[in-house]
């Protein structure tokens, strides 16, 4: 190899590595966010704080940002000297926490952070308020205007992709305080109208292959009240029922949808059709369900490919169900063959789950603890916690 081809090489790598964001974070949930929100970077996610990215840069300054969380520290301003004393001046720096006052924001801000975000942190908020910031450019237009959709797929059936759907949207609903459409895309034998204990009429096939019939009226005839901030939009066609549902169809119901609801949490079936497409396009987020067993890991990949060739990347997250069930596959395999940890985790809570749909009642009212562990999905969704109605962002204006 000649010496200009080795300078060449050297110079490439020397870029790669100065075009490095590092991350230093302490919780998966905030991987994921990072992860997704700022895809197509050259990123790399360590576990720490802000004591161990001080540590990193006494020996390693090839990187162009850093985002290091400081949750836990007593003392984050003197940790913040510490930092600056072995970072290079034209490296980023921002700054992940649990503290949500403005003040604080501001004094942040005045020692020359780049940004600070408050836990939990989510693909979101790192799209909006992060991304533009360290990348200069902003994410794909994720189709804002009008209600947030949410796609369910099951890799596998019986994974329990409907039950989550069904809860999802209740949960949404209660935490938000928003309208919430429950769309059931599975128009034969689907069961989340099974599982609410309710009757659907036709109006979903006929808005769905003829979208002209569809007018306001479709939503007063066809919407089903759970409660009075959930809806459910599903049908119950035979079997032999030959269904032509076209791309127009769910175009035009998804947008009456959007303008009436805040989130429409869609039960999507699988294999997509192409008529489907619409619904992975608008969609901001696209949970990909299994459980820990080889054909839904195989599927989860097929699946997880598919959503990205329709919409891209940023929007897939994984969502392992049923996670410690007797006889499934141990973790490590199942990292392994998704490539990293499931983005999502519920774990097995027992036969409650399947009483609650023998009951038609939501599982929220039967299984104390499913709220629990649907209130990080939410929380990625909506970026509000269980605990609180209005994020962060609203104190600030943003």
């Amino acid at each position: 190899m000649s010496m200009a081809v080795v300078d060449a090489v050297e110079e490439t790598t020397s870029v790669v590595a100065r075009n490095r964001i590092v991350c230093f974070v302490n919780d998966e949930l905030s991987a994921a966010a990072l992860r997704k929100g700022l895809e197509g970077s050259n990123l790399v996610i360590r576990r720490g704080t802000i004591r161990h990215a001080t540590r990193m840069l006494e020996t390693d300054t090839d990187l162009f940002a850093l985002v290091t969380d400081i949750s836990g520290i007593e003392d984050p301003f003197t940790e913040l000297e510490r930092l600056a004393s072995v970072c290079p001046p034209d490296v980023r720096v921002a700054l992940i926490g649990e503290n949500r006052e403005i003040t604080f924001y501001r004094e942040l801000l005045e020692v020359g952070l780049t940004e600070y975000l408050p836990r939990p942190l989510t693909r979101d908020m790192v799209l909006d308020q992060l991304r533009p910031k360290l990348l200069g450019d902003v994410a794909p237009s994720q189709n804002d205007r009008g209600g947030h959709v949410v796609s369910i797929c099951g890799a596998q059936g019986g994974a329990g992709a409907t039950s989550i759907a069904i809860n999802l949207a209740l949960q949404l609903a209660e935490t938000t305080k928003a309208k919430v459409a429950l769309l059931d895309l599975h128009l034969q034998n689907g069961e989340t109208a099974v599982m609410l204990g309710v009757r659907p009429g036709p109006g979903l096939r006929i808005a769905l292959e003829n979208p002209m019939r569809a007018d306001t009226l479709f939503l007063e005839r066809a919407a089903i009240d759970i409660n009075e901030r959930v809806c459910l939009i599903s049908a119950d066609e035979d079997l032999d029922a030959q269904l032509n549902i076209t791309e127009a169809g769910v175009r035009h119901v998804l947008g009456l949808l959007r303008q009436r609801f805040n989130y429409i949490v869609v039960d999507v079936p699988v294999p997509f059709p192409p008529s489907i497409y619409p619904v992975i396009t608008m969609s901001r987020h696209v949970l990909v369900l299994l459980e820990a067993e080889v054909t839904g890991l195989r599927n989860a990949h097929a699946l997880r490919t598919a959503v990205t060739n329709i919409a891209g990347k940023d929007r897939v997250f994984t969502l392992l169900n049923r996670a410690d069930r007797p006889g499934g596959l141990p973790t490590a395999s199942i990292v392994k063959a998704l490539g990293a940890q499931p983005d999502m985790v519920i774990p097995d809570l027992g036969k409650r789950m399947t009483q609650a749909v023998n009951l038609g009642i939501p599982a929220l009212k039967h299984v104390s603890s499913l709220r629990r562990h649907l209130a990080p999905i939410v929380r990625e969704i909506a970026g509000v916690g269980a605990d609180r109605k209005a994020s962060w962002r609203r104190w600030l204006g943003l």
